[in-house]
């Protein structure tokens, strides 16, 4: 896969505010056409109009071959309201699901959207994955955490081919503990929100707004500004007329 992914949650539109589907796709061809061939998204990202739209852009069996679509599942939005459910036969259902979305016949990562750190330590929820991967529906699983005590559990567990955690300039959590882990056992790392949901492109200020259907218009004030304060100390740090607070937050994960 290419270093860099393209995160395909505010595509969805439903999280990040309303987007243009044609904007959408723009974005998509681009980065294809820049090298980018990981795609990474989620059946809850829109309720399915993400991988949707993926679909439109990779429908051509020649393009598709070139990508690698990666997706979750666990958030069941439907069977009313949005609600995790991990249960096998769900994963099962939801897996169908998303085969369909996506026009393909086999999804080539398929993750666990953030289980809780109990489960992942059970372990049955592997099970079914285990079973989906044997039938061909998926071509290889990992798990999406938060906390790098989870990924610690994942990698425990011994049988997930990849962890997805985030890892930007502001919340470097997993470096000392998590990353160490994930080279010494061979576990493919997915950085996610490298640019920290949006402020680490330098956009934003303390009299932003966020609107009821963007998930940032649920953040506490207190972190916004403190966070805006971190970013004007790391801008300070460089020239960001040579090199963008963007650019700079990219390549800091890379």
């Amino acid at each position: 896969v290419s270093e860099l992914g393209f995160g395909c949650w505010a595509i969805g539109g439903s999280s990040y505010g309303s987007t243009d589907d044609r904007e959408s796709i723009r974005a998509l061809e681009y980065a294809f056409d820049a090298g980018i061939n990981f795609f990474d998204t989620a059946d809850t990202y829109g309720h399915g109009h993400s991988e949707a739209l993926l679909a439109e852009v990779f429908k051509q069996p020649s393009k598709r071959r070139q990508v690698v679509i990666a997706s979750k599942v666990g958030w069941d939005f439907y069977h009313g309201g949005n609600k995790k459910n991990f249960e096998p036969d769900y994963i099962r259902f939801a897996c169908g699901e998303s085969l369909k979305r996506l026009g393909t016949d086999c999804i080539d990562l398929y993750q666990l959207h953030n289980p809780k750190l109990e489960m992942i330590e059970e372990g049955s929820v592997f099970k079914v994955l285990a079973e989906l991967k044997r039938e061909g529906k998926i071509l290889h699983w990992g798990v999406s955490i938060h906390l790098a005590r989870e990924g610690r559990a994942v990698i425990q567990n011994g049988t997930s081919g990849t962890i997805q955690a985030i890892y930007n300039m502001i919340d470097q959590r997993i470096k000392d503990e998590l990353i160490p882990l994930c080279e010494e056992h061979e576990i493919g790392l997915i950085a996610r929100e490298p640019l920290y949901c949006g402020l680490l492109t330098g956009k934003y200020t303390a009299e932003t707004k966020f609107t009821k259907d963007d998930h940032r218009n649920r953040w506490m004030k207190d972190k916004f500004l403190i966070d805006l304060q971190k970013i004007e100390r790391i801008q300070s740090a460089f020239d960001v007329e040579q090199v963008p607070l963007k650019q700079a937050a990219i390549e800091f994960a890379l």
